[in-house]
């Protein structure tokens, strides 16, 4: 059985961690499927349009057709199981291939499918060169060289300001 990835994240940027993260999913599985979270919110939280993340995803990885990226909204979910049983029926409503592993940055993260799929961590804070998205959209407004996100993203976020 070929092993197919599932991660969900919101992006906001994206960063080493993220990187890292379907880095291991590209060289681990057959696909690698990424959900980009949150696509209906625009707030301070969530800076970055749907389309701006699906870009700076494909600014790292243009050429890799094992990668699917596909949008899904928050639904207010109440369970976690809830939640893991949204996104999978959104993976089915695509016509996406059936993951068989969950990709996460932390345990915690990885609660929400530990129950449907078999998980793997990745621990992008620590590897990923230690900083939260929430950290880096706090550090937009100074030198965005210093910042642990991949060159493309900076290019990316340069053009955007």
């Amino acid at each position: 059985m070929k092993k197919i990835a599932l991660a969900v994240m919101r992006l906001q940027p994206l960063h080493n961690g993220h990187k890292l993260l379907i880095n291991a999913m590209l060289s681990e599985c057959a696909i690698a499927l990424v959900a980009i979270g949150s696509i209906d919110k625009n707030d301070d939280r969530n800076p970055f349009s749907f389309a701006d993340r699906k870009a700076m995803i494909a600014a790292l990885y243009a050429n890799e057709p094992r990668l699917k990226v596909f949008g899904v909204r928050d639904i207010g979910a109440k369970t976690k199981r809830e939640w893991a049983d949204f996104v999978l029926s959104e993976i089915r409503r695509q016509e996406l291939p059936k993951p068989t592993h969950y990709y996460a940055g932390d345990r915690e993260d990885g609660e929400w499918f530990s129950d449907v799929l078999a998980l793997r961590i990745v621990d992008r804070l620590k590897e990923g060169g230690g900083v939260s998205a929430t950290e880096l959209r706090g550090a937009f407004a100074g030198e965005i060289e210093a910042l642990p996100i991949p060159r493309e993203i900076k290019e990316f976020l340069r053009r955007r300001r």
